[in-house]
């Protein structure tokens, strides 16, 4: 049979922001569906009800969207988290679900220090003052990098490159890492978390959303941190109690933090840390420059491909899915 003559794949797109590159890799064999930012649960379950493939960005995929989704075969994550995605669910039917590893590895770790230095030497009060005519220097003093103490939490691929982004910038590092018994790096330290939260002058957050990880920096973390030490987060907001991160803004605690990931998002237009001059906020962009965003597009839409054709994904998240799988469909072996 030739390609053409072939079934073609249901792919369901979460959201319009997922690059071209993608859908041009899909569109010979697949049939694609593009969704509205951040859909509902309603509209995900009406739009995969017949799907092969998802490749999901912005939304949840919930037990029941994946539970209405009889055909389904693989959810590919636009990125490297699976929070968003009821992982217990999809293993129970069989359902794959890759990431995309370190595709936008470089841009997040680039993205971190953006924020940090944004935040340290007040670049975005300097630009707001400028453009309102203003020339005022002395509110601008900021502090420099060079000789503070960094801490990482989450020593992977992002960690490693902020990690080494920091030597250069004169920095000692920590870092935390509860999968890893050595560094790996002679310019890295790694320690326990309580002691990176009380020797850091800024804490860096780097590592994943697990059920262990939600709310990983809560109110007992701030009181264990170094008075006047800031917070950097280009990870997910839900490894942070945002409730204390505001106490420990008010108090002091906290000089300051930067943020790029919310527990709940999009941000509320009225979340307090709106208000906040401490604060420099982003709406979790961290990973776009023009590169990373092609480069996890194609990743996840290869990923679809290679389930498609029988191939095992690069980067699969619950490969016990496969064994639920060849179960499933009396042992037929999975290559």
């Amino acid at each position: 049979m030739t390609p053409s003559a072939m079934p073609r794949r249901q792919v369901v797109f979460t959201d319009g922001s997922i690059r071209r590159e993608a859908l041009e890799l899909l569109a010979p064999t697949c049939d694609v569906r593009v969704l509205t930012e951040y859909p509902s649960e309603h509209e995900l379950i009406t739009a995969c009800a017949d799907a092969d493939g998802i490749l999901a960005r912005l939304g949840t995929i919930t037990g029941r969207v994946i539970g209405h989704a009889p055909r389904l075969r693989i959810i590919a994550r636009h990125g490297v988290g699976v929070d968003a995605v009821d992982l217990a669910a999809a293993t129970q039917r069989g359902v794959v679900v890759t990431t995309t590893g370190s595709e936008n590895a470089a841009a997040v770790a680039e993205y971190t220090f953006a924020l940090l230095l944004a935040l340290v030497r007040n670049v975005l009060r300097a630009d707001r003052e400028m453009r309102g005519g203003a020339w005022s220097r002395a509110p601008l003093v900021g502090a420099e990098l060079d000789g503070q103490v960094l801490g990482v939490v989450g020593l992977g691929a992002i960690g490693r490159r902020v990690a080494r982004q920091a030597v250069g910038f004169g920095m000692h590092v920590l870092a935390s890492d509860p999968n890893l018994s050595t560094a790996g790096d002679a310019q890295v330290e790694l320690t326990t978390l309580d002691e990176l939260l009380a020797r850091a002058d800024v804490v860096t957050l780097h590592t994943r959303l697990t059920a262990e990880t939600m709310h990983l920096i809560d109110a007992r973390a701030f009181a264990s941190m170094k008075r006047g030490a800031v917070l950097v987060n280009t990870a997910r907001g839900e490894l942070i109690d945002e409730s204390a991160l505001l106490e420990a803004l008010a108090t002091g605690v906290l000089k300051g933090a930067a943020l790029d990931t919310y527990e709940h998002e999009p941000l509320a237009d009225n979340s307090p840390l709106r208000a906040l001059p401490n604060v420099v906020l982003s709406p979790h962009v961290a990973g776009q420059t023009e590169a990373a965003l092609v480069r996890v597009a194609t990743s996840a839409a290869h990923a679809i491909l290679d389930e498609f054709a029988g191939r095992r994904p690069r980067h699969v998240y619950n490969p016990e899915a496969y064994d639920v799988r060849a179960v499933r469909d009396s042992g037929r072996p999975i290559r």
